[in-house]
């Protein structure tokens, strides 16, 4: 909601003052600085701050400033977020440079700097990022300053400011951490503070109804991607607004799966038509018939090179086409499914043991083996078409290739898709053997997810169907199994990832600080690769919200 007349302008500022006061009594500080960050959701918000003052002092500065946009301009902008600083701590350049260096992963250092004491040069953490004042050239190198886009940054902000920084000439910096609010829908809303839940809102509502909101609003970002021909706008880099360039059919099928699981929540028809284009999309270009009722699914480098077909891309395409029949009933795909359920089987031997890539058009195998989930995934492919058209051949490779899964201990490679095809042939075929496998994918895996510090959004995944498949295992009596599967822990770690993947959300308050706010509203990001948003990102996190949401039970 907009501030457009005097009284909501008075309004927010009687709220502000309430938690100003809050903020001094619990900080217990006699000075420090305030940060206004506003904008349009169209343009790269702006940043403004008070002197380092007393709070009485940057109240008033702070409203002054306010009452000056409301003048110039008849309301303020639609994005409005206020940050107080606290816990200010003069350090030593170098050091912090080596922070940066010795990071587990990428733009994880979370506070703002100033580079004085007064704060007359200072940016958010938020700001350091959004303007890619610190960065790495890729996931896998350390981040560092760039001194380039440092005193861009300088420039752009303080404006009467001729000072160029040097970064080899830096002796110390002041960090600081903040208390933070957002306003929206005439209310501020809490950020948390410090750490990887820094700026990330707090929940005032149930988690299931906020969780919810994220999934529909994620659903309509990832539907606007799909273009009028039915491909994806494959991802962005943020900070400037740069689009990824290549493409992925397995992505491509799978992402259009799970914005198809969305419509269990929201049934939208504009959101249905943007489904049907992308399947149609997927077959006109990728898919290819070697025989009658015998095809394959292409892939390769780019869209002018698809050189190879992927046991991983038939399964993918078998899902989307499945899930939509059993979501919206129609059965035209049917056919489509089945040939590729065929091109499967021709990968897989007498044994269960599969084949991953064939090079095409010569069909040779050119790869055994590639990536283990591309085995669980078309293991989930044949039952979930074995589910609609009762191909007997379907589940009997199922069970030949869980054999081979379970002598070769795959259950040590925690993977999501194993997980999701232990789930569902277990509903199948409740055998204690398949139950044990689906127990062991995630058991030595849950210090791991714990600790793990980046929104790892697979992780969800595999515990929401192992969670789907022990609830089977309580109802069926089977006793001594349940108390092996850890279940309380189990439901714990559910909880606390539900929460954490919030962090890798766009939020308004942390898209605001991006070039394009509107285009990546509602968008899941991957902060350890530049704040990477891509269709699979989208993907990972629809599927474990939404299955949170449809079965989680506190």
């Amino acid at each position: 909601m907009t501030i457009v007349t005097a009284l909501e302008l008075e309004k927010l500022k009687y709220e502000l003052t309430g938690y100003i006061k809050q903020v001094q009594q619990y900080s217990n500080l006699d000075k420090t600085v305030l940060f206004y960050s506003y904008g349009e959701k169209t343009e790269r918000c702006q940043v403004w701050n008070s002197s380092f003052s007393t709070f009485p002092i940057l109240e008033k500065e702070l409203f002054e400033f306010l009452d000056q946009q409301f003048t110039s301009n008849n309301k303020l902008a639609e994005l409005l977020k206020f940050d107080i600083a606290c816990n200010i701590q003069q350090e030593k350049w170098y050091e912090i440079e080596q922070t940066l260096k010795n990071q587990f992963h990428n733009n994880h250092y979370r506070k703002g700097i100033s580079f004085d004491e007064n704060f007359k040069i200072s940016f958010l953490e938020q700001e350091v990022y959004g303007k890619a004042i610190i960065r790495g050239l890729s996931y896998d190198t350390p981040n560092f300053f760039d001194q380039n886009n440092l005193n861009i940054a300088i420039i752009r902000k303080y404006q009467d400011n001729n000072i160029v920084l040097k970064i080899n000439e830096i002796q110390d910096i002041w960090t600081f951490d903040t208390h933070a609010v957002f306003y929206e829908n005439g209310q501020l809303i809490p950020l948390q503070t410090c750490f990887t839940e820094n700026g990330v809102r707090y929940l005032t509502e149930s988690k299931r109804q906020h969780l919810t909101k994220m999934i529909k609003g994620n659903a309509e970002f990832l539907s606007h991607q799909i273009q009028t021909n039915g491909r994806y706008i494959y991802g962005f880099f943020p900070a400037y607004d740069r689009e990824i360039r290549s493409y992925n059919t397995v992505r491509h099928c799978t992402t259009t799966y799970a914005l198809i699981e969305t419509l269990a929540l929201d049934l939208q028809p504009n959101v249905v038509s943007k489904i049907q284009s992308a399947i149609d999309y997927a077959l006109t270009n990728f898919y290819v018939e070697k025989d009658d009722d015998l095809a394959y699914m292409l892939d390769g480098a780019d869209l002018n090179q698809l050189d190879e077909i992927k046991l991983g891309a038939n399964a993918a395409a078998i899902l989307m086409l499945t899930k939509y029949q059993s979501m919206v009933g129609d059965q035209s795909y049917l056919k489509y499914a089945k040939a590729l359920a065929n091109g499967i089987l021709s990968m897989i031997d007498k044994q269960g043991e599969t084949t991953h890539v064939l090079s095409f058009p010569s069909y040779e195998i050119k790869e055994k083996f590639r990536i283990i989930y591309y085995d669980g995934e078309a293991a989930l492919a044949l039952l979930r078409l074995y589910q609609l058209d009762s191909d007997q051949r379907l589940l009997d490779t199922v069970q030949l290739m869980f054999e081979q899964f379970i002598e070769k201990k795959y259950e040590r490679y925690h993977d999501h898709w194993l997980s999701y095809c232990t789930n569902e042939l277990t509903k199948i075929c409740p055998e204690e053997k398949y139950f044990q496998f689906g127990i062991n994918n995630y058991l030595r895996h849950m210090i791991f997810i714990r600790n793990r510090k980046t929104a790892y959004a697979t992780l969800l995944e595999m515990m929401m169907a192992a969670y789907q498949m022990v609830c089977r295992v309580r109802n069926l009596e089977l006793h001594e199994l349940f108390a092996k599967s850890q279940f309380e822990d189990l439901k714990k770690l559910i909880e606390f990832r539900t929460e954490f993947q919030r962090t890798g959300f766009f939020y308004p308050e942390v898209a605001m600080y991006m070039a394009c706010p509107d285009k990546i509203l509602n968008a899941f990001y991957v902060r350890h690769d530049r704040f990477r948003i891509r269709i699979d990102d989208q993907e990972h996190n629809l599927s474990g919200y939404v299955a949170y949401v449809q079965h989680y039970q506190d």
